[in-house]
């Protein structure tokens, strides 16, 4: 499965019900850390229902643009419904449906033309996030900043968990196979620092959002495994609609249960509610 392909899958169930969630007041955390002032492009990419664009857009004023990008038509939808609601900022911002690793095509999205790029709870969807940090680079002005969240690296730890299971122990050329998340290479805050740096950014800061959920941090036991997999299985947009690889579904269980273990301290595995927070300058 490609990575549009499964951002379309997971985000298309979500897209009705996503602006009833957490994520419309980790919105208005997350741009208020973005340097915004009047006048300025922003790129908002993986705009979803477009809640940090529409921020974005009260930030930079009558003169100032927001640009809009998703893959997903049914979170662009929900998007077009806010849009029309915050009548007085709809004109500031341009949506667009297209891929956000190939930006290539639109005139309105030319490169080296944006102050300021938006992307978040999104960027860990992302395949091969070196390449993707250089594409976006090139559209950013000189001194132009990203602004971009990763999780904690015990965020969601279930989700992390299954993904090193599959990536694991399934051929990715196989039909069926494949994983759409890319948290792996997450080991601490410092990982994306790295990866900035490494592309030719400067990193400004790395803000700790806690509490993004509400639900805080969680310990669970070892024994619980199974219970964890089957709501994962059930309950995340992770899995929603997809399949996997005839004969894998029977060795999902133990082995989800033994790389379990292996993520447990002492018989507990954290999960905790926090983001970091990325400020980066080209």
């Amino acid at each position: 499965e490609s990575q549009s392909s499964s951002a379309q899958r997971m985000y298309s169930a979500r897209a009705p019900t996503y602006n009833a969630t957490w994520h419309p007041s980790y919105s208005a955390r997350f741009v208020s850390l973005a340097p915004l002032v009047p006048g300025h492009r922003v790129l908002d990419l993986c705009c979803g229902t477009g809640g940090d664009a529409l921020l974005a857009a009260d930030a930079v004023g009558a003169e100032g643009q927001v640009v809009a990008v998703d893959i997903t038509q049914g979170m662009l939808d929900q998007e077009q419904e806010e849009k029309r609601t915050a009548k007085l900022l709809k004109d500031r911002v341009a949506v667009f449906r297209h891929d956000v690793t190939d930006l290539d095509g639109p005139d309105m999205l030319a490169k080296g033309s944006f102050d300021v790029l938006l992307c978040s709870t999104a960027f860990v969807l992302l395949q091969n996030p070196e390449q993707v940090v250089a594409h976006w680079m090139d559209y950013l002005r000189p001194g132009g900043a990203m602004v971009i969240d990763i999780p904690h690296e015990h965020n969601l730890r279930a989700g992390s968990v299954l993904e090193k299971v599959v990536k694991e122990h399934l051929d990715p050329h196989q039909k069926g196979a494949g994983f759409p998340g890319n948290r792996a290479w997450v080991e601490s805050r410092e990982s994306f620092c790295r990866l900035l740096e490494g592309a030719g950014m400067r990193v400004e800061a790395v803000h700790v959002l806690e509490d993004i959920t509400g639900h805080g941090t969680r310990y669970y036991d070892v024994e619980e495994a199974e219970s964890v997999l089957a709501k994962l299985v059930e309950e995340s947009s992770l899995t929603a609609g997809t399949t996997l690889p005839e004969g894998f579904r029977e060795k999902l269980g133990p082995l989800f249960v033994e790389a379990w273990k292996d993520a447990a301290v002492d018989g507990k595995v954290e999960d905790v509610d926090v983001l970091y927070v990325y400020v980066a300058r080209k």
